[in-house]
């Protein structure tokens, strides 16, 4: 699959592209501005994370591509071609930042709950185990110990992740290998390899090309540093894009190894990320006429949703037991209604773009761009491009531009990231630019932002992972954790990578007063409050009187649990 670009098509002046480019990112954020600022209501992470951490990124960016535009056409750059030799290199080095980043920046902590439940998950995999029982002693705290994010099923007995199982598995896997923190970057590093094989492919007579999609890629913060951490993100981009390395090789074994890969990119957290990526392929199959390999991958695409909407749940329900505590939701209906139900409360396209356009190089989106209109249509519909594919699952990807809460750009999209890079490759040829000084430079601007915003993250996550030290190197059997007055403060409740080790720590808003009782009479009990982690600087969120207060004057009154640090 080549670009076919005519030679009557009028290359575009690479200043005034930037030029362009900068201007309809700024409009881009005046309307955030004014829509979730000047009348928006109330402030959410989502806005505490963008105006320190996205805008100033943002803002430096456009700042050097409008100063840089009279330059673009300057000078005249080119790169050696890229082969194994230069590229393999660095996507090892990509791999070993994160890896080192993980424990530099983010200091050995996850920070979200959907983090620490893979990490949870890893452990009792790692183990032998389908979930970790519940030690008799604490069944009566079990929800105050695992508050949120556990399976259903046997909650009675166990606690186990309500994720789908890969993500933990290949952690708990690179566990025994030595450091489950390398499966990250591992993980990272395939990904760049099936980009670069995508791209020779996509590309065979336009170096260039393949250089512009392999720059954006290596100087995308959010690849980088979501490698850093458990998230199973880093695993959708990089079976993403080995799925469509190996559809692209074609022939039995390239199409076979494709449909056990989308297989096994279903579970890993959630099956409903790989179908969006899948099905525009599917569509330019039939375009194609390519009716063999539509119905493998479409029977694919069945299989993977019986196999972790339907056969996974009734697995656990065959072993654990039947749900409690909360309602199974792993059906194809949930997932349905619930992604309906999200759009129409959680949906934030212009915060969630934003913080995509802040997290990787600044030319991607815009050459992306470029090349979607730069397709042949006529071709596009007789399956001829597989730009129209990518173009497709880009777009779905912003469409579903859900409220994500943490997350180092926008995750939800990270899967895509790939296939924006290879879009902004044929925006690139469209350009007709013959240096690649503009990517060059974009790059530098990236690599710039990315120490800003790595530096951020560190800077946000270093109290909670203070915190967390603090909580595990108590002298108790329990911790109680009172969140009220800081931001997230309720994430502190879990267990130390995934081990049930003492200090058991729990959420005091999940306790009675009699179950306090119970807990002082038996065990050494220590509270953690905002007078601990305000002090390590964890931000502060609004004190709000009610059922904690009665919970803590009760606490006084039996004379239990006294405040770390002491």
């Amino acid at each position: 699959m080549t670009f076919r670009s005519a030679d009557s098509v009028r290359p575009i002046d690479p200043g005034r592209f930037l030029i362009m480019a900068a201007g309809a990112i700024t409009l881009w954020l005046v309307g955030l501005f004014l829509l979730h600022f000047t009348f928006g209501h109330g402030r959410q992470i989502t806005h505490i994370l963008f105006l320190d951490q996205d805008f100033p990124a943002l803002l430096l960016a456009l700042t050097g591509l409008v100063l840089f535009s009279p330059l673009a056409r300057s000078t005249d750059v080119s790169l050696p071609l890229p082969t194994a030799r230069l590229v393999l290199p660095l996507i090892l080095i990509c791999a070993l930042w994160s890896w080192a980043g993980h424990y530099l920046v983010f200091q050995d902590y996850a920070l979200s709950r959907d983090e620490e439940v893979a990490e949870f998950g890893a452990a009792y995999l790692r183990d032998g185990l389908l979930s970790r029982p519940i030690p008799p002693e604490w069944l009566e705290y079990r929800r105050a110990i695992m508050p949120e994010f556990f399976s259903p099923f046997g909650a009675e007995n166990h606690w186990t992740a309500a994720y789908l199982p890969v993500n933990s598995a290949i952690r708990a896997l690179f566990w025994h290998l030595g450091d489950p923190n390398l499966a990250g970057p591992i993980l990272l590093a395939i990904g760049l390899i099936a980009l670069w094989r995508v791209a020779l492919r996509l590309f065979p007579n336009r170096p260039d090309a393949v250089w512009v999609a392999m720059l954006l890629a290596f100087t995308s913060a959010q690849l980088s540093v979501t490698a850093m951490t458990p998230y199973a993100m880093t695993g959708h981009f990089a079976l993403n894009m080995v799925w469509l390395a190996l559809v692209l090789r074609g022939g039995w074994l390239g199409h076979g190894c494709a449909v056990v890969v989308a297989i096994v990119a279903g579970g890993l957290h959630q099956y409903h990320f790989p179908p969006i990526f899948l099905a525009p392929f599917l569509l330019w199959m039939v375009l194609g006429r390519r009716w063999a390999a539509f119905l493998v991958h479409f029977a694919a695409l069945v299989v993977l949703v019986i196999l972790w909407a339907k056969l996974w749940p009734g697995f656990l329900l065959h072993e654990l037991g039947p749900p409690a505590d909360v309602r199974a939701s792993a059906g194809v209906g949930d997932k349905a209604a619930s992604l309906l139900r999200r759009l129409g409360n959680k949906w934030q396209p212009l915060f969630n773009l934003s913080r995509f356009m802040a997290w990787n190089n600044i030319l991607m989106v815009p050459l992306a761009v470029l090349g979607v209109a730069a397709m042949k249509w006529r071709g596009a519909v007789r399956g001829e491009t597989v730009v129209l594919p990518l173009a497709i699952g880009c777009i779905a990807a912003c469409v579903f531009a859900l409220w994500q809460g943490y997350g180092w750009g926008f995750r939800y999209a990270h899967g895509f990231i790939g296939p924006f890079c290879l879009l902004a490759a044929y925006g690139w040829v469209r350009l007709g630019a013959h240096s690649l000084w503009p990517v060059l430079f974009a790059s530098v601007l990236a690599l710039v932002t990315g120490a800003f915003l790595t530096d951020r993250a560190h800077d946000y996550v270093a109290p909670y992972a203070a915190s967390h030290r603090m909580i595990h190197a108590a002298n108790a059997d329990v911790v109680l954790v009172d969140p009220r007055g800081g931001l997230f403060a309720t994430d502190l409740v879990r267990s130390e990578h995934g081990d049930m080790k003492r200090p058991m720590v729990m959420n005091l808003a999940m306790l009675t007063p009699s179950t306090l009782d119970r807990l002082c009479a038996n065990y050494s009990v220590r509270l953690f409050d905002r007078s601990a982690f305000r002090p390590l600087g964890l931000r502060a969120s609004r004190l709000q009187p009610g059922y904690l207060d009665r919970l803590r004057a009760h606490l006084d009154a039996i004379g239990c649990a006294e405040r770390l640090p002491r």
